[in-house]
């Protein structure tokens, strides 16, 4: 472990420090004298340094950012030979930088010695979190050197006549503890055992008059010893088929969920506390969510690889010599060859989820696009038509305004500084249909505008189910918690029970939002059916009453075809003058590549996507990528 990591300028300002020593370090000393000062750093050069120095019984690996002054420096004992240290200094210098760049450079423009405006004390998570991951790593490899070789032990081990000798053998890594029930076994003394299924079979078939009686170990007369106790009772796992199998203690799959132990796979989280990757700060200061192409960049490139080697298969495989005609360039697109194509593209489409009204929108946008157009030189009729489809799903996904919402709440807090009478909080109002996680995803929202540092009160207006004023009730405890623990904003709740009008509710939330001057309220509603006129007719008294400055409606990527009615039914509620500013789909993360939803609400409304659920952490929230997405559907 390292005693010390240490990031400061070259003037001597200590920007942000993690040290396990309870007073200056020597070493930094004799690394700013010997190294830094001296000619050998040289101090013309705009390029950075990289470098080692060893100084007594430490070693120290720094790295220097020359145009902009800062080093980068970590500390440790050179008995310990820190394998990650250089890795390690440099993933710190990557991410401090992403972080706070645009931050230092602008004080060396005004000539600060320090960077103004500047947290650097929310770059703690981020340091402890790959600490923890390169120990955890450096663990593994220790391990894995030290498991001991039992080839040469198997050959050289005498006969064994009992268990109690068999035990005197038996190798333990110096790393594993005897007593784990989870650690493999890695004793090769025994013989070769039951191929996989023949003890299932020796239980069903009655004795196994075949057993291995080799004199080698003890393992027979072990077995025999067993046989003669009490028979315990096997437990049972159920096929496919139904029928029960009697499974035996050694087998891997466990029926027992209640224990607290990790299985033998599972990974253990070094780090419990919020994962702040999900997004990051622009150069304006705003705290921004990440997109899913920015989290899934792999999945992208796997897309790109497998297009690819779809082209050639189909080039070569389907149209043999045949298809130097199609690909050649200059052929005519008649009405014929494109209904066969786009055919295949519309039952393509319905296999993600895309509605077949939408679909057949799509193919019939394509189709008026193409029909009597030329192919492109070495373009195919399917890959032409695969092309236009692709700029047809990214026109109906790209928003046609900005929804820049962070500039919309700052704007406002502007307009409220600088109005000493009136002081207008900015509303963000959540609706849709029945368990689609419009709590849940609310708390997300709250948890994305105090990292932002804005003082938020959330409003439970879902007056109708059981529960649900609980429910977010738990939700604030837990992130006023996060926001004292990482010096955030502010966030309360306002509540008046069950049984009252919503709109009410929600207007009297506001006028407290008001009068304690609040950044943003946001208010969470009751679940309805979307096709139950009685429920949704309230909507337009609430969009009056409530005035919300967006409305926000939660959708779910597992609904499938029928989002189209829930999305138009939910814009037409508010009345003629008021509809939907945009969509946010929840559980995106258990459909995989069927993101149909996506473009079935926003192709039958006009109304953008912006927000997309990822899971059910505070930090699952992310904005939607159109490239990602198509990608995805033409996949």
């Amino acid at each position: 472990m390292f005693e010390l990591f240490e990031i400061f300028t070259t003037g001597g300002i200590v920007l942000w420090s993690n040290t396990k020593a309870s007073s200056h370090h020597p070493a930094i000393d004799g690394l700013i004298s010997d190294v830094l000062i001296s000619e050998k750093s040289a101090p013309g050069s705009s390029a950075d340094i990289d470098d080692i120095y060893r100084i007594d019984t430490h070693t120290v690996r720094f790295s220097r950012v020359n145009n902009l002054g800062v080093i980068f420096v970590c500390v440790y004992q050179s008995i310990l030979q820190l394998t990650y240290a250089e890795e390690l200094v440099a993933n710190v210098k990557a991410i401090f930088l992403s972080l706070f760049k645009s931050q230092i450079l602008q004080s060396i423009e005004h000539g600060d010695p320090y960077p103004q405006l500047s947290d650097f004390t929310k770059f703690n998570n981020y340091f402890d979190s790959r600490v923890a991951e390169f120990e955890q790593l450096e663990a593994q490899k220790r391990k894995s050197v030290a498991q001991p070789k039992l080839e040469p032990i198997e050959k050289s081990l005498p006969t064994l006549s009992s268990p109690a000798e068999l035990k005197k053998v038996a190798v333990i890594s110096p790393f594993e503890s005897s007593d784990d029930e989870d650690t493999p076994n890695t004793d090769t003394s025994t013989p070769v055992g039951f191929p996989p299924g023949a003890k299932k079979k020796s239980k069903r078939g009655g004795k196994n008059k075949n057993k291995n009686k080799s004199s080698l170990t003890g393992a027979g007369a072990a077995g025999a010893a067993d046989s003669k106790k009490k028979p315990v009772k096997k437990m049972r796992k159920w096929g496919a088929n139904g029928l029960a199998e009697e499974i035996d203690d050694e087998s891997d799959d466990v029926l027992d969920f209640s224990s607290n132990k990790p299985s033998k796979n599972a990974s253990v989280d070094n780090d419990a506390s919020i994962d702040m990757s999900y997004g990051k700060e622009n150069s304006q200061g705003n705290f921004v969510v990440k997109s899913l192409a920015e989290d899934m960049p792999e999945l992208l490139d796997d897309d790109e690889d497998e297009d690819e080697e779809a082209d050639n298969e189909s080039s070569a495989s389907k149209f043999s010599f045949g298809f130097l005609k199609n690909i050649v360039g200059g052929k005519t697109m008649t009405q014929d060859e494109l209904d066969k194509t786009l055919d295949a593209t519309r039952t393509h489409l319905m296999e993600k989820n895309v509605a077949p009204e939408v679909a057949d929108g799509l193919c019939e946008t394509v189709k008026t696009t193409l029909l009597g157009s030329k192919t492109k030189n070495w373009t195919s009729i399917q890959a032409t038509v695969k092309s236009a489809m692709t700029d047809a799903l990214r026109r109906v996904l790209t928003p046609n305004s900005s929804e820049d919402l962070l500039f919309e709440i700052r704007k406002k807090e502007r307009e409220n500084k600088s109005s000493v009478s009136q002081y207008n909080p900015y509303v963000i109002s959540v609706v849709g249909v029945n368990g689609v996680g419009k709590s849940t995803n609310l708390s997300k929202i709250a948890f994305w505008l105090l990292q932002n540092r804005f003082k938020v009160l959330i409003a439970a207006c879902d007056t109708f189910r059981s529960g649900a004023v609980e429910q977010l009730r738990v939700h604030v405890d837990r992130l006023r918690e996060l926001t004292e623990r990482n010096n955030a904003g502010k966030i309360d709740m306002f509540e008046e029970g069950y049984g009252k009008d919503a709109a009410v509710t929600a207007q009297h939330a506001i006028e407290y939002g008001r009068k304690n001057r609040y950044d943003v309220v946001l208010i969470d509603t009751a679940g309805r059916r979307h096709n139950d006129d009685r429920l949704m007719s309230s909507l337009e008294k609430f969009g009056k009453l409530a005035n919300p400055d967006k409305i926000v409606m939660v959708g779910e990527a597992l609904v499938g075809t029928d989002s189209v009615q829930q999305a138009r039914n939910f814009n037409n509620a508010f009345g003629p003058n008021r509809n939907l500013d945009f969509f946010l789909i929840s559980k995106c993360d258990t459909v995989g590549e069927m993101v149909g939803s996506l473009v079935n609400m926003t192709y039958s409304t006009g109304i953008p996507v912006l927000f997309v659920g990822t899971g059910q952490n505070y930090t699952d929230l992310r904005t939607l990528s159109v490239d990602w997405a198509v990608q995805l559907l033409m996949k």
